[in-house]
């Protein structure tokens, strides 16, 4: 067995294999024959033997004491490793020295000696430099250095030191358990040269003998702690499903779970459903506290961890971006702070309840065991928060209904009103926990809200909350409650109110039934410890109390609509039944003025009114003038005929020419002294007489009969009425409006076809060009236009134009420029002089502010050439036969804006293929539904694609994909568009050819067809 470090390696891997079966004795036993045998051949090697051999056998004798000690060693790791320190010492000088065990990328050293002074353990993570430490463990190979400076650039891997004064000479040993290398055995010195290969010998022996005792000791350790923690996390669970309350089982889990694994801080995080965030709920640290702290997703280690909803875990947190140091904890020692931390998701049904977060102060503190069993901590804890949540929701929800039926109970033993909002006020107390009610109810005819019942308050002040009345505008709360109609809570209310609410805060809910709203309940809440976080985040009942007051608003509202429904349908009937009588007046009448007159005689019978005067308005001079009227002496009407009303006598009314608001139905105005005297009242009500939008007129009633103010059923009375009067006015409006619509129209419809004729009739015979346009105006008719020019010498104008404005105007102004074009061009041959001399009659001419933009092209076929000038109008797309586009720029303005204009003529060769668009800006900013324009872009696009059709094919193509785009979209601006396509003359005289030749062969007795194909061929 001497200098047989492989026999030693045999003898304790047929140890390890007891390890695993967990036959320990058997272990023992055989460790100690082992080491029995090798000290009888030591002693026996001794007798008679050399000074050299007795030096070699008390090695070998110091060794198997270093075996027997090993192997009769407990399986501590932290004492098998001190052990084994102790007997390294005895064979090489080990007062620099390490132990070190690895666990996946970290390397953890027990025993750390430098110079014979003890270090504390620390861990290394190696997966960003493994050094030689991380080669050792790679290759399983021993290292011997003799001198690092003279060595490191023959060294397997650079060394990584921590201390400022390296060591010169280092023995590197693999601890080898299997084929797994579980550590690394290592002595250092600072001399140069100070171990050998005897020393490498000697320190491999221990190394052997120490391997597997520390793989199985490991082994052991790692068996009992994950049997010791997953007991003990039975033991959690058992302790927190017998917990029902959410708060208190936040606080056992954090607090058993510290005690249990001696992890801290222990925290657990709750989900906000409405942000998302990740929200503390309760943590083993002191100094922190329930909601204090807020995560959003993906933010730290909490964050990914609700993100991707896996375990999160970082070994080393000062070398992880993603680590965030939200808490700080204290710790034993305030140097070291988190350097472990792990995030396991609490997911039941696979719902993300929250993040169970373990800190710990050792780097590499959370191993595969530890994750093992926090995870399954987690699954037990996740259950737990699940039972509990369900338990509350179902208590909590069967006392909602039972407190919504007891309102319901209430509320449907009484119809009066009155009796409603009382059993509302006392019984919401009871039942939500508040400590004060209100109702406010909206009055619609005053445009108010009204005290209806209070309950909490100063008993005698409450009886005066029937007096209270608040407008809008009074209170910026209620004003949002009432636009808004959704719940609002404040802590300003108004001087009023004070007398009959105190508290920290009101809560205001709209009473609406059927979208009406009826009214506010208020709810006053004293100030009060804030509602636990757990019941706010984990669980929908902390919503418990929003509920039930909802649901007892949406009760009370019905309440309220129910008992105030049985009043309004008394006075309804009633309503209803005067309106029926005028409507029944009105409609047996066809002349306005009977119809007036029979609604002024009704009205005075039917509310019980003095007198009753129709207004009409006159737009255009911006006045009132009489209409029929009763009540009113033969003086009295003899005035209102001889004076004109003006605006200014009724300042309330909205006279101007926006209609009136749905709540303007009508107004007190203080008459003028002559009107007074007329009507015989300073103060009288007047209702606007709208009709699709616009003033026409005004009922003018005066005081009552009894004195008394207008009621609001005589107010809906009278409203209705001055509808009826309305729609009879505009009616008779709409039959003058129409015979003279009919008569527009027609001429419209004449205007049209004559501007129609002035457009080319068909394509003209362009010489080496084809050419087609379209034009489609917005109205009957239009302000674009093009035109075909035929000029001297086969040469050809064309003209593309768009006048700024629609209509009528538009389109005189466009005959106009259209003609004076045409006088132009036909003594000119260049574009550019053409638009000066068009602009300067247009300007001298023309009376109006309307201008046009014009472009206008000369095509010469005797040098294929396109000859251009640019009025301000959209520049023609150039698409050429390779699919590459250009736009046809040039220097100019619009016609008929400015003197003296200076225009830029330009010209363009076209070759065979070459396409030409020329259009108005009503194909471009044709929009869709969305308000997207069809744009430059997609005309490129569109022209791109169709450049191989012939022009009327192009036309017809861009077209179609200018209605597809716009859809029922109803078009917005004239359309015009007209392509320019230059012909491949060689492919058209080739096609002739050939059909002369067919002509020829078929019809040989007459050549005139033949000859009048060759003579077009010859033109061409």
């Amino acid at each position: 067995m001497r200098g047989n470090p492989a026999g030693f390696r045999n003898l304790w891997g047929l140890a390890y294999c007891f390890v695993e079966i967990r036959e320990w004795w058997y272990v023992l036993a055989a460790g100690l024959g082992a080491v029995a045998l090798v000290g009888g051949l030591f002693a026996w090697r001794r007798l008679g033997v050399r000074p050299s051999q007795k030096a070699r056998a008390r090695e070998l004798e110091a060794l198997g004491e270093a075996g027997r000690a090993i192997v009769a060693a407990q399986l501590n790791i932290t004492a098998l490793c001190e052990l084994i320190t102790d007997e390294a010492g005895k064979v090489i000088d080990n007062s620099t020295f390490q132990i070190g065990l690895f666990e996946d990328t970290f390397y953890h050293i027990y025993i750390w000696v430098i110079d014979g002074v003890r270090q504390p353990e620390r861990t290394f993570d190696l997966s960003q430099n493994k050094g030689l430490v991380g080669w050792i463990r790679e290759s399983k190979q021993p290292l011997l250095v003799r001198d690092f400076p003279n060595e490191i650039e023959q060294l397997p891997a650079r060394p990584v030191y921590i201390s400022p004064t390296p060591p010169r000479s280092a023995l590197f040993i693999p601890l080898i358990s299997g084929d797994e290398v579980v550590g690394v055995l290592a002595a250092q010195h600072a001399q140069p040269h100070r171990f050998n290969y005897d020393d490498l010998r000697r320190l491999m022996i221990v190394s052997n003998q120490a391997a597997a005792a520390i793989a199985n000791a490991r082994l052991y350790e790692q068996e009992r702690t994950r049997a010791a923690h997953l007991d003990l996390v039975g033991q959690i669970a058992r302790q927190v499903n017998a917990i029902q309350d959410l708060e208190e089982l936040f606080n056992q889990v954090v607090l058993l779970t510290r005690r249990t694994f001696g992890f801290h801080p222990v925290s657990v995080f709750g989900m906000d459903p409405l942000s998302g965030e990740a929200v503390i709920q309760a943590s083993s640290a002191e100094n922190i506290r329930p909601g204090l702290v807020r995560l959003a997703p993906g933010r730290g280690l909490i964050g990914t961890a609700v993100a991707t909803r896996q375990t999160t875990l970082s070994n080393n947190t000062q070398e992880d971006h993603r680590f965030l140091a939200a808490l700080e904890l204290p710790v034993e020692d305030p140097t070291t702070g988190t350097r472990s931390e792990m995030v396991v998701p609490l997911i039941v049904d696979d719902e993300l309840l929250g993040v169970l977060d373990v800190h710990s102060p050792q780097v590499g503190a959370f191993r595969r065991a530890e994750k093992i069993v926090l995870q399954a901590l987690a699954a037990q804890t996740a259950i737990a928060i699940h039972k509990a949540r369900q338990f509350a929701i179902q208590r909590e929800q069967a006392w909602i209904t039972i407190a919504q039926l007891q309102m319901a109970e209430a509320l449907g033993r009484s119809a009066d009103l009155e009796e409603v909002m009382t059993a509302v006020t006392r019984l919401t107390p009871l039942l939500v926990g508040v400590n004060q009610c209100a109702i406010l109810l909206w009055d619609q005819e005053q445009a108010v809200y009204q005290g209806g019942a209070v309950y909490g308050g100063a008993e005698q002040a409450a009886g005066d909350f029937g007096q209270v009345q608040l407008a809008l505008g009074d209170w910026k709360a209620l004003d949002a409650v009432h636009v808004g109609h959704e719940k609002l809570v404040t802590q300003q209310w108004p001087r009023i109110l004070r007398s009959f609410l105190s508290g920290n805060q009101m809560s205001l809910y709209p009473l609406m039934a059927k979208a009406n709203l009826l009214g506010v309940m208020i709810v006053a809440e004293p100030e009060s410890a804030p509602i636990p976080a757990a019941q706010l985040i984990l669980t929908p009942l902390s919503t418990r109390r929003e509920e039930l007051l909802r649901n007892i608003a949406g009760q009370a509202a019905q309440a309220i609509e129910n008992a105030q429904l049985h009043v309004a349908q008394q006075e309804e009937a009633w309503v209803n039944t005067a309106l029926l009588q005028v409507a029944e007046a009105v409609n047996s009448l066809i002349d306005l003025n009977e119809i007036l007159d029979t609604i002024v005689r009704l009205v005075p019978m039917l509310v019980g009114v003095k007198s009753c005067l129709v207004l009409f308005w006159d737009k255009d001079r911006q006045h009132f003038r009489a209409g029929p009227s009763y009540g009113i002496s033969e003086m009295g009407r003899g005035l209102l005929t001889t004076f004109e009303i003006d605006r200014s006598e009724f300042p309330a009314m909205a006279v101007d020419d926006s209609p009136a608001t749905p709540d303007s139905v009508y107004y007190t105005v203080q008459l003028p002294t002559w009107l007074a005297t007329v009507l015989e009242t300073t103060v009288a009500t007047a209702f606007p007489l709208v009709a699709r939008g616009s003033l026409v007129g005004s009922l003018v009633v005066g005081p009552s009969v009894n004195e008394r103010p207008l009621s609001g059923r005589r107010l809906n009375i009278l409203t209705g009425i001055a509808q009826q009067a309305a729609v009879a006015v505009v009616n008779d409006h709409l039959y003058q409006e129409s015979a003279e619509r009919s008569r527009m129209e027609q001429e419209l419809t004449v205007a049209r076809r004559i501007q129609a004729s002035l457009l080319p009739a068909g394509a003209p015979p362009m010489a080496g060009c084809s050419v087609a346009g379209h034009w489609q105006a917005a109205r009957q008719v239009s302000g674009d236009f093009y035109d075909y020019l035929a000029l001297p010498n086969d040469q050809w104008g064309l003209a593309v134009a768009d006048v700024a404005d629609k209509g009528v105007p538009a389109a005189i102004f466009m005959t106009l420029s259209r003609t004076v074009l045409r006088a132009v061009a036909f003594n000119r041959s260049d574009p550019a002089g053409t638009l000066e001399r068009v602009n300067d009659i247009l300007l001298n001419d023309s009376q109006s502010d309307l201008f046009v933009t014009l472009f206008y092209a000369i095509w010469q076929p005797a040098t294929q050439t396109l000859l251009y000038a640019n009025g301000g109008h959209n520049p023609p797309l150039l698409v050429h036969t390779d699919g590459q586009c250009e736009w046809l720029t040039g220097k100019g303005i619009a016609l008929g804006v400015l003197p003296d204009v200076e225009i830029e003529e330009m010209r363009v060769r076209l070759t065979p293929g070459d396409v030409v668009l020329f259009y108005t800006d009503g194909v471009t900013e044709a929009m869709n539904e969305d308000y997207d324009e069809f744009g430059l872009e997609r005309l490129q696009v569109a022209a791109r694609g169709l450049r191989e059709r012939d022009a009327a094919g192009i036309v017809a193509g861009i077209t179609h994909a200018v209605r597809d785009h716009a859809g029922s979209t109803p078009q917005s601006d004239d359309m015009t568009l007209v392509v320019l396509k230059r012909e491949d003359t060689t492919s058209v005289m080739r096609d002739m050819d050939q059909l002369a030749a067919e002509i020829g062969a078929q019809w040989r007795g007459t050549p005139s067809a033949v000859d009048a194909v060759r003579e077009q061929r010859r033109e061409l």
